[in-house]
């Protein structure tokens, strides 16, 4: 069985390689989901299933330019496990660049990431989506 902090390692290990069906295959069937945002955010959809983590990593790919993302501390206990780091993207439609720090908060059970919250500047990403 995997332990959360080794499925967060190989969750964005796939995630940097560009294989999304190998990162939505770590995910249980029903996923508890969120990202505190704006309404507007269009890479943000709802999320309730491993299909709808592939249609999320989809859209964070088709909405933003990926410039940096990177990782810098993964702690875990127990079932969850907490991803650290930074990140630089540009919002495709503005052009306008998100510089944030992250957390993210995976939960596992039976060997599945059954949890995904993600914590950011939602400032920073309200601000890059807006028109100019």
């Amino acid at each position: 069985m995997s332990t959360p902090m080794r499925l967060a390692e190989r969750l964005f290990d796939h995630l940097a390689a560009g294989e999304l069906d190998s990162a939505v295959a770590l995910f249980a069937p029903t996923v508890d989901f969120a990202i505190p945002s704006a309404p507007d955010i269009p890479w943000i959809p709802r999320v309730r299933s491993a299909e709808d983590m592939g249609e999320f990593f989809t859209l964070l790919r088709t909405e933003l330019d990926s410039k940096r993302f990177e990782v810098t501390k993964i702690l875990a206990d127990g079932e969850d496990a907490v991803v650290l780091g930074h990140l630089v993207s540009t919002v495709r439609s503005t052009g306008r660049d998100i510089v944030t720090e992250f957390a993210i908060q995976l939960g596992v059970q039976d060997g599945l990431i059954n949890r995904y919250r993600m914590y950011e500047d939602s400032w920073a990403v309200a601000n890059a989506v807006r028109p100019a």
